[in-house]
């Protein structure tokens, strides 16, 4: 992966470099910049992330908005334990409309927390023939919101009103349904789960997967939630694009190949990582101590859109 140094304004350097950016990212699918005092003014970052990532997503129910940035547009990462890994994952596949990229930028490192990327055109030449055709048809995400854990279908739709969550449902193309005291929203949406990368014409495994599957959550986290619930009542779940199950050793798989083939940059003050969404997936390691990272996402697609294999 490519490390630059950003030596000005950042609009101003990305007008200069973004030929030679362009290249780092159809190559290696992320690109390392370093600058001083790049992530400690938020402002600077949202100049940096618009040019790399523009246009940029605004008000991400998925992540922490920041409360210094007027815009909307930087977050803080998705909440989640200091003191377990955060799998692979392409941020928001599960959604319609799928960022082509995504830029992190760091304001403080903590002990820990890093950031691996595995580039998923490769993920999927690992792949056995066998779990690339239980891939073949897609993904069917399964998300339950309202319950006590996870997200609040009012939190997710910006809306207290149940008719304005299902036109909201209608947009995404998701089936959903009420449960009979209509407190939970169950969602269902159907994804591709392999494209052909734009930049190279190589199948990409682009999903998410390893945040859905039950056999991919920690073990702990498992049993916990087995005690209140059945399987099918997780608050997230995922099956085949045709309704089947999806093996536990497809994830199996998946995880091993991710963590042989996942690349790590260390963390430090006023770095950025720019990353093609579309082709590389990111985790995030455990830490201790303080870290602060801003997060954005940009360039929306259509995944409808998207060639496929």
């Amino acid at each position: 992966m490519r490390h630059l140094r950003l030596d000005g304004p950042p609009e101003v350097w990305w007008l200069a470099n973004s030929t030679a950016v362009a290249e780092h990212l159809r190559r290696d699918g992320a690109v390392v910049i370093d600058g001083d005092g790049l992530c400690q003014d938020v402002a600077t970052f949202q100049r940096l992330a618009a040019a790399a990532c523009g246009p940029l997503a605004k008000d991400n129910p998925e992540h922490n908005s920041i409360g210094d940035d007027p815009t909307g547009t930087i977050n803080s990462p998705t909440p989640f334990s200091r003191t377990r890994k955060l799998l692979w994952h392409n941020e928001n596949t599960f959604a319609r409309m799928w960022p082509r990229r995504l830029i992190f930028g760091c304001q403080e490192i903590g002990d820990g927390g890093q950031t691996p990327t595995a580039d998923m055109t490769a993920v999927y030449e690992r792949l056995s023939s066998s779990a690339r055709d239980v891939l073949a048809t897609g993904v069917t995400y399964v998300r339950r919101l309202g319950m006590d854990l996870g997200l609040d279908w009012r939190q997710v739709y910006r809306t207290t009103d149940p008719a304005a969550a299902e036109r909201a449902c209608e947009r995404e193309g998701a089936t959903w349904r009420w449960d009979e005291r209509g407190g939970i929203l169950t969602t269902e949406q159907r994804r591709p789960a392999v494209i052909l990368d734009p930049a190279t014409g190589r199948p990409s495994l682009t999903a998410q997967i390893l945040h859905w599957h039950p056999r991919a959550l920690d073990e702990e986290i498992h049993d916990s939630l087995r005690l209140l619930y059945e399987p099918h009542e997780f608050p997230k779940g995922c099956r085949r694009g045709d309704g089947r199950p999806i093996p536990d050793g497809v994830i199996d798989e998946l995880v091993e190949i991710c963590s042989d083939l996942e690349e790590v940059v260390p963390w430090k003050a006023d770095r950025a990582i720019v990353v093609d969404n579309l082709r590389r997936s990111h985790a995030r390691n455990p830490y201790t101590g303080v870290r602060r990272l801003l997060v954005a996402v940009g360039d929306l697609v259509d995944c409808a859109g998207l060639a496929r294999p």
